[in-house]
C-alpha cells in the first residue's frame, strides 16, 4: 500500500477538529459520562442498547483482537521458536498450535490481569510510559533503516505507486475518495463517539486540558508515519520475499537495532498495544456494565455488584477477543490494517450520523434514528454481501454509501414523524458558545498557551504534507 497509510494518522486534523469544536466541549459541559447515555438522553433507551452492544462487538472484533494478534506477531517475530524449547508441543483438534497462538494467550493474560484489577489507571500509566519509549527509542528504526537502504531514488521511480496518497478511484483499496471521506463515518464514531476514546477526554481536568491533549495527540499522529510507515516501505526494500507485510517492521527491528535497545524497544512496543488493550477492556466493561447490566436490571445494583460484574464482563470480552484474533491468524492473505479496517467501517456509519446529527440538529428524534440503524447495518451487509459497488467495491467506499444513504434515512424519517419533545433537545443542542473555552478558562491561559494556536499550527503542518504529496502525484503520474 505505501506512504497512503500514513493517511489514517494524517487525517486526525479533521476529525480531531471536529472533536475538538463540537464534540469535547460538548461532552465536557452536558456532563455525559458513557455515549450509550448521550443517545438514551437524546432519542431512547433502544437506540442506547443497540450502541451499547455494536459498540463491544467491534471493541471485541476489530479494536482488541487486533492488538493481540499484533501482539501475538510481535513476540513471534522476536523470539522465533525458542517457545518450543520451553513448552512442549500442543496440538489440538489434530492441528499443532502455532506459536503465534501461544503468543498471544500470553499477551491477553497479562494484559488482563493489570487491566481488570487496576482500572483506567494503571492504563494511564501504561500509555505514558509507552509514549517516552517509543518516541525516544522508535526513532532510531527509520533512521538505520534509511542507512542501510542506501539510494532510494531508484527505488521510488520503480515503485512510485508507494509514494501516492491520491490514488484513483478504482484503487483497492485505498482510493483517494475513501480515504478522506473516511472521516464521515469512522473517524466520527472511533476517535468522536467511541466509549474508550472518549473517556480519556472526560478525564481531563478541565476543559482546556482536554482540548490541548487532543492537539498534543495530533501533532504526535503527524510524525507517526515517520515510525511505522516509511520504515515499511523501506523494508520492501531490502526484503523483498518478506512472507507477510505485517511482519515488516518488526523484522526492522529484529535485524538492525542493537541488542539492548531492542529489548527497550520491545517493551515500549509491548507496553503501546498492552494500553490499547488496557483501555478498550475498560471502556467495554463500563459499557456492559453501565449501559446494559445496570439499566437492564430489576433490582438496586450496589456499587460492590457493579465492580464485579464490570470485572467479569471484562474476562468475557477478553475471551471473545483470543478467539478472533486466533481466527486473524488463519487469514494470512489479508494484512492485519485491511482485517481491523473492515470491521469498523461496517459499524461506524449509522452511529456516525446519529450522533452529528443528534447534536446539531434540533429535528432529528427517536424513530428516526433507530430506523438509521436498522435499515443502515442492513444495507452495510447487502453492499458487503453482493458488492453492489463494483469496481469501486473497497471497504472506505462502502462506508461513505452507507453514510450517505444514513444521512437521506435519517433525514426523511425525522421530518416524516414527531419532532422530538422539547425536553428532549433543551440544553442538549450544540451551539456557538462551544466553540471557545469557558470564560474563566478563557482568561487563564492566554498567549502561547492559547489551544487555538497550537491546533492552527498542527492542521497548516498537515496541510502542508498534503500538498507535498498533491505535487507529487501531478509530477509523477502512474
Amino acid at each position: 500500500a505505501g506512504i497512503v497509510l500514513a493517511c489514517a494518522d494524517w487525517n486526525a486534523w479533521i476529525i480531531y477538529s471536529l472533536l475538538i469544536l463540537v464534540f469535547l466541549p460538548y461532552y465536557v459541559r452536558t456532563g455525559v459520562s458513557t455515549m450509550p447515555e448521550f443517545l438514551e438522553r437524546r432519542y431512547n433507551s433502544t437506540c442506547r442498547y443497540i450502541f451499547a452492544i455494536a459498540s463491544v462487538a467491534g471493541f471485541i472484533a476489530a479494536i482488541n483482537a487486533g492488538a493481540l494478534y499484533s501482539g501475538g506477531i510481535m513476540l513471534d517475530s522476536f523470539f522465533g521458536d525458542d517457545l518450543s524449547r520451553v513448552l512442549p508441543k500442543i496440538v489440538l483438534g489434530g492441528k499443532e498450535v502455532s506459536p503465534v497462538v501461544l503468543y498471544i494467550v500470553f499477551f491477553a493474560i497479562t494484559t488482563g490481569v493489570y487491566t481488570i484489577y487496576g482500572g483506567l489507571k494503571s492504563t494511564a500509566w501504561t500509555d505514558f510510559m509507552q509514549i517516552i519509549i517509543l518516541l525516544f527509542v522508535g526513532f532510531l528504526v527509520p533512521v538505520l533503516a534509511l542507512q542501510h537502504a542506501g539510494d532510494m531514488t531508484q527505488f521510488i521511480r520503480d515503485h512510485n505507486e508507494h509514494f501516492q496518497v491520491f490514488k484513483p478511484p478504482t484503487h483497492k483499496p485505498f482510493p483517494f475518495t475513501g480515504v478522506f471521506t473516511g472521516f464521515l463515518s469512522v473517524g466520527i464514531w472511533y476517535s468522536c463517539t467511541s466509549q474508550h476514546m472518549v473517556q480519556r477526554v472526560l478525564a481531563a481536568k478541565d476543559e482546556w486540558h482536554a482540548r490541548v491533549g487532543v492537539v498534543c495527540a495530533g501533532f504526535l499522529h503527524v510524525i507517526l508515519p515517520l515510525f511505522f510507515i516509511v520504515p515499511g516501505i523501506i523494508a520492501f526494500k531490502m526484503f523483498p520475499t518478506l512472507p507477510h507485510p505485517d511482519q515488516a517492521y518488526l523484522v526492522l527491528v529484529r535485524e538492525l537495532i542493537p541488542t539492548g535497545l531492542k529489548g527497550l524497544l520491545l517493551a515500549g512496543m509491548a507496553a503501546a498495544l498492552m494500553g490499547h488493550v488496557a483501555t478498550v477492556l475498560n471502556s467495554a466493561s463500563t459499557i456492559i456494565t453501565l449501559d446494559l447490566y445496570k439499566k437492564l436490571s430489576r433490582r438496586e445494583v450496589t456499587e460492590k455488584q457493579q465492580v464485579r460484574v464490570g470485572r467479569w464482563s471484562g474476562v468475557v470480552v477478553l475471551a471473545a477477543s483470543i478467539w478472533i484474533a486466533i481466527i486473524f491468524t488463519q487469514q494470512p492473505d489479508t494484512t492485519l490494517f485491511e482485517k481491523i479496517q473492515t470491521v469498523l467501517f461496517f459499524i461506524a456509519p449509522p452511529f456516525a450520523v446519529v450522533f452529528t446529527l443528534g447534536i446539531l440538529w434540533r429535528r432529528a428524534n427517536a424513530p428516526a434514528a433507530v430506523v438509521t440503524m436498522t435499515l443502515g447495518f442492513a444495507f452495510s451487509w447487502a453492499l458487503l454481501q453482493f458488492e453492489l459497488l463494483g469496481r469501486f467495491n473497497t471497504f472506505n467506499h462502502r462506508a461513505l454509501a452507507c453514510w450517505l444513504f444514513c444521512m437521506i434515512v435519517m433525514i426523511l424519517t425525522s421530518l416524516s414523524t414527531t419532532p422530538p419533545p422539547k425536553e428532549k433537545t433543551d440544553g442538549i443542542i450544540w451551539n456557538k458558545s462551544y466553540l471557545s473555552l469557558p470564560p474563566e478558562e478563557r482568561a487563564k491561559y492566554r498567549g502561547v498557551k492559547d489551544w487555538r494556536l497550537w491546533w492552527g499550527i498542527f492542521v497548516g503542518i498537515v496541510l502542508a504534507i498534503y500538498a507535498l504529496f498533491l505535487w507529487y502525484r501531478f509530477q509523477h503520474p502512474w
